[in-house]
């Protein structure tokens, strides 16, 4: 198979992604329709929400710090090195219980969510 023209690579030095609120994307849907890829950092003691997405896979990869994913009715620790895959119509949230500010990987399939929390090509 031949290879296509136009593609690229995308090559993201660190610190110089897109950024969006506490979203570092490094793979946004202008790059690529099959997935969003960042770094979230959540800092202590906040609180994301449970809620749903009703088309696209959501999973994150822990780096530093502990998150407290809430799915469905449990409350699940996930400590450095812990990866967890929320299907679609999944309900799920997360909160830092921790003193220290979480880091993780985040990716959504298909692409777009960056565009809907409003980053712009």
């Amino acid at each position: 198979m031949a290879a296509d023209p136009a593609a690229r690579a995308v090559v993201v030095p660190p610190g110089e992604g897109h950024r969006i609120g506490n979203v570092e994307f490094l793979a946004r849907t202008a790059d690529t329709p099959r997935f969003t890829f960042g770094i979230i950092e959540i800092v202590p003691g906040r609180v994301l929400e449970a809620h749903v997405h009703h088309d696209e896979d959501d999973a994150f990869y822990i780096l530093e710090g502990t998150m407290t994913f809430m799915v469905g009715a449990d409350d699940v620790a996930a400590p450095p090195g812990t990866f967890v895959l929320v299907p679609p119509g999944v309900e799920h949230g997360f909160r830092n219980d921790g003193d220290v500010p979480v880091r993780m990987l985040n990716v959504h399939a298909p692409a777009g969510f960056d565009r809907r929390i409003g980053l712009r090509d």
